[in-house]
């Protein structure tokens, strides 16, 4: 637990959440709420210290809410907190650095988006979203694999909206991987689609996962959590690839894009493998038809044309070495490979 709070503090986080006191009793005063009761000590007593632990302890208790949060809640005017919670068990550490990477991408994003309301100037923007990060700490969990990012809450304005709009992103990403959504690419951009991709691991094992918000109780809000099934995060590829296919392009570039059948290469890496109907891989890159590119990675299946290429693909696959494909786009999503079009980039990988 972190240090204990001051009396005053206590005191003023007791009385806002509905405690109230009772009688004096052992240099303190009892202090009740439903079936619970707390001695709040004297500022003098020489148990100060372990009276005050265990007092958080109970409040927590009441709670439902662990006493390093409790007590986080009361000494800085309120925290929220974002939950992160991924697999069953233990997940690889690529999978896990990179779900850490994602999800302060994203509160960096909302924080930006919130900021952008409220503040004109860029380097006040930037500050203050700066000034949120270095207040914003995280702690690892104990039970599986995740973590709580505690960000200053209602005494934070962008602090508390910027958990707000991740919960509002999250919500509409979750509905549109289950279907329960539709037109996601003219609501979320592309690459917020590919962080949420990264939290659940997509691109190679994909997993479940959960955001959870968890609010100051000095100004409360319905706790909720939005999870992500495993079949849901398989699906975000695909959302990712509908919301680059969808994202705007200047005029002059969208006169300039080539028709379907036209000449083309993706240089990127094999994110998959498909057998159904001839063999296929699935490279993630920057596509460019007939010398024209959107300068955005996206997910290409490449139709191989022999066995040894599909075998290439499977090899690039494992130790994720690039491949570069050449041939023919057909305007959507298929690239059909020319005679000895796929190749394996030589040098590339550890």
């Amino acid at each position: 637990m972190v240090d204990p709070p001051r009396l005053d503090d206590v005191i003023g986080y007791l009385q806002a959440q509905g405690w109230t006191p009772q009688v004096p009793w052992r240099n303190g005063r009892v202090w009740s709420h439903g079936e619970f009761d707390v001695l709040v000590p004297d500022g003098e007593v020489a148990d100060f210290t372990a009276r005050m632990r265990a007092l958080v302890r109970c409040v927590a208790d009441s709670e439902q809410r662990s006493a390093e949060v409790v007590v986080r809640d009361i000494v800085s005017g309120g925290v929220d907190i974002v939950g992160y919670r991924a697999g069953e068990g233990e997940v690889s550490l690529e999978a896990g650095t990179a779900a850490l990477a994602a999800l302060r991408s994203l509160l960096v994003t909302c924080a930006y988006q919130v900021a952008g309301s409220e503040i004109r100037m860029s380097s006040m923007r930037q500050r203050a979203v700066a000034e949120l990060l270095d207040d914003t700490t995280l702690l690892p969990r104990r039970d599986t694999f995740g973590f709580d990012v505690f960000l200053a809450g209602p005494g934070s304005r962008l602090g508390r909206g910027s958990a707000i709009r991740l919960l509002d992103i999250a919500a509409t990403v979750r509905g549109a991987a289950q279907g329960e959504r539709f037109g996601i690419a003219h609501e979320i951009r592309y690459d917020t689609v590919e962080l949420f991709s990264a939290l659940g691991s997509a691109e190679r094992s994909p997993m479940r996962f959960e955001l959870n918000f968890r609010w100051s109780r000095q100004i409360p809000r319905p706790d909720v959590a939005v999870e992500f099934s495993s079949s849901a995060v398989a699906r975000l590829p695909r959302l990712f690839d509908d919301a680059v296919a969808s994202s705007p392009l200047p005029s002059d570039r969208l006169e300039s894009l080539p028709g379907p059948e036209s000449p083309a290469v993706i240089e990127g890496v094999v994110v998959g493998l498909d057998n159904d109907g001839g063999p296929k891989a699935i490279v993630r890159g920057v596509l460019v038809v007939d010398e024209t590119t959107t300068g955005r990675q996206r997910r290409v299946t490449v139709r191989l044309r022999t066995a040894d290429e599909y075998a290439k693909a499977l090899a690039a696959h494992s130790s994720l070495v690039r491949v570069r494909a050449t041939g023919t786009f057909d305007g959507r999503r298929d690239l059909q490979v020319s005679e000895n079009g796929f190749t394996v980039i030589e040098g590339d990988g550890s």
